[in-house]
């Protein structure tokens, strides 16, 4: 019913942060190209102005138009239309300062790091050699091959693989859209969390998730948790028809093992479907057999019968029930749609079969116990049947009752009188007011859709040098 895919954009985003840039301190800075050389002093302190300059160190190698080396302290500021080329990434951005003794580097205004098919982009952006950690402070913007991530900020840990992104977390891609507070993602483990007001919506699937908290990885395995939610759209094959299944619990969930989908539910689980609703501590669901099994007092409706147990298993064939199944000691009952009288049958084990949407036979045994109010022939109440047995079967046509196979039988008939109306078995359970209802409301994304534009006019270099490549 359900088939839930792990998303390559997901397991890939922290990818572009790696930003590994040798520090100028490690090697000596060696001026490549400069127009204009002007040695002079600033607040006391000599200073190198470059123009134009073309700087390198190691394998680390920048333009910009103007640069400053403060030799006193061995700190460089570089000024306008900046280009730094590495093994590894190209950088681009309007203003750099980088610290020596801190091996801090500070990027601001316009900054963008491409490395192999990924571009972020950032206004500031604090690297330190040091720690290997990258600060990107706001208006994160990633995009790659996959789709567009965007951020308020965000933190990579070059030594850990891992990264960070807080405030309003966006990603979109062909397969997906994620939305949430804050992301946290390990590229080694491919292992992420995600937090706070989040929705995924997959759009390949035709499902959709949201709570407080999701974990994801490489495996196909989500787990959902505080106020979990997972909506699926499933279309018949043989029709045009869809069914939309709703599935609310404290956690759910969501592994796969070949082309199987499981989903385990915990927790106040509830369950409402078109075709069946259910109320449970626990759920397990197999995509493959079409199984729901519920677990922990659970409760299971379909259209107007109310099946109670200590374990119920629920079996579809092409997303409609075709049977019904608790042990030991169920309860049904069936409400009449014209009398509003409480049929009830119990038993050691209970089985109800469906045809086309309706009831079609019941099974119960052993001990079995009926209680089934009869009608005359305009439709009113005129007594009722009660029955024990170490089996009864139950043949419906159109959701009525045709006939009634009982062994052994021990009965009567009851004729009509006041009270019969109010008569239960031992053991009555009707809970109609429990049973979960239709979402009236569907989750949207709290978010403005991504721009397709970048967050800011592109710079000269970066657009020079994209115009070569295209060439």
């Amino acid at each position: 019913m359900i088939r839930i895919k792990p998303s390559i954009a997901l397991f890939m985003i922290s990818c572009c942060f790696m930003l590994s840039v040798p520090a100028f301190g490690q090697t000596k800075v060696t001026i490549e190209k400069a127009e204009i050389v002007n040695n002079t002093t600033v607040d006391g302190e000599r200073v190198r102005k470059l123009y134009d300059a073309v700087l390198s160190s190691g394998d680390f190698r920048f333009m910009s138009d103007s640069a400053w080396q403060f030799l006193d302290k061995d700190e460089v500021h570089a000024f306008g239309n900046i280009q730094i080329d590495t093994p590894t990434e190209r950088i681009w951005a309007d203003t750099l300062i980088y610290y020596n003794i801190l091996e801090l580097s500070k990027l601001r205004g316009r900054v963008i790091i491409e490395q192999d098919s990924t571009l972020l982009f950032g206004n500031s952006v604090d690297y330190n050699f040091a720690t290997k950690v990258g600060h990107f402070l706001d208006e994160i913007r990633l995009e790659d091959t996959d789709g567009i991530l965007v951020a308020d900020s965000g933190i990579y840990y070059q030594n850990s693989d891992s990264a960070e992104f807080r405030g309003n977390v966006q990603l979109a891609d062909s397969a997906q859209y994620v939305e949430g507070d804050s992301l946290f993602i390990n590229r080694e483990t491919k292992f992420l969390r995600l937090f706070d007001n989040l929705i995924v919506i997959d759009s390949t699937n035709n499902a959709l998730l949201t709570g407080h908290y999701l974990e994801a990885d490489s495996t196909g395995r989500r787990y959902l948790s505080d106020d979990a939610y997972l909506r699926s759209i499933v279309t018949d094959s043989t029709t045009t028809e869809a069914d939309t299944t709703h599935i609310f619990g404290d956690e759910i969930e969501l592994t796969k093992q070949d082309t199987t989908s499981f989903i385990d539910a915990m927790g106040n689980v509830r369950v409402w479907s078109s075709k069946f609703s259910s109320l449970s501590d626990t759920l397990k669901y197999n995509s493959t057999t079409e199984l729901f099994r519920l677990y922990g007092d659970p409760k299971a409706w379909h259209n107007n019968i109310q099946l109670s147990g200590p374990f119920i298993s629920v079996q579809l064939k092409d997303n409609n029930v075709e049977n019904l199944t608790s042990y030991p000691s169920p309860f049904a009952v069936q409400e009449d749609t014209v009398t509003g009288r409480l049929n009830q049958i119990k038993g050691d084990t209970l089985s109800a079969y469906f045809t086309d949407g309706d009831i079609s036979k019941i099974d119960i045994y052993p001990n079995s116990e009926l209680l089934y109010h009869t009608k005359n022939d305009a439709n009113e109440p005129d007594g009722a049947v009660e029955s024990s047995s170490p089996k009864t079967i139950l043949y419906f046509d159109k959701g009525e009752l045709v006939r009634a196979w009982m062994g052994q039988n021990q009965g009567l008939f009851l004729p009509e009188y006041t009270e019969l109306s109010e008569r239960k078995l031992a053991g009555f359970i009707w809970t109609p007011e429990l049973r979960p209802i239709k979402p009236t409301r569907e989750p949207l994304p709290q978010l403005p859709p991504i721009s397709a534009d970048r967050p800011f006019e592109l710079p000269l270099r970066f657009v020079n040098r994209t115009n070569v490549e295209r060439q």
